[in-house]
């Protein structure tokens, strides 16, 4: 079973330094404070971190989830031992085999992410057009 972001925040600031350095007040009431205030900003920098990082890599798990009904994306396949990216059309019939495994060819889907749109492209490259139009690029 996989770790929520905020049990894998907990076990982090529980064993983490900050933890322990906000044990080094003078007063044990500015202790219990700064214990409070650090776990405060760990908790949402550690989960800040974890969305940050979900977003860094846009494979998804064919076992976590499957694509849309008619769904253009990528795949990752091992062709031969070679991890091989492909473009298909998700279709449940003719995907995926009787075990309900999602085959490619003669391989097996790994995993895969949508084809993003021309817009979600320029969204998200939106700052690097910016300092292009700044540059005067």
């Amino acid at each position: 079973m996989k770790q929520t972001v905020e049990e894998a925040a907990r076990t982090h600031w529980s064993e983490s330094t900050y933890n322990k350095d906000a044990e080094l007040a003078y007063d044990e009431r500015d202790c219990i404070a700064i214990k409070a205030l650090a776990k405060s900003v760990a908790l949402r920098a550690f989960k800040k971190g974890a969305d940050w990082q979900a977003r860094q890599s846009p494979w998804i798990s064919v076992e976590e989830q499957l694509p849309k009904e008619g769904q253009k994306v990528f795949v990752l396949v091992m062709c031969y031992g070679t991890p091989c990216i492909r473009e298909e059309k998700f279709c449940r019939n003719s995907n995926l085999d009787k075990k309900g495994m999602w085959i490619h060819g003669n391989s097996i889907v790994l995993a895969w992410f949508p084809i993003p749109s021309f817009d979600e492209i320029l969204e998200a490259n939106k700052d690097v057009l910016e300092r292009i139009k700044e540059k005067g690029d």
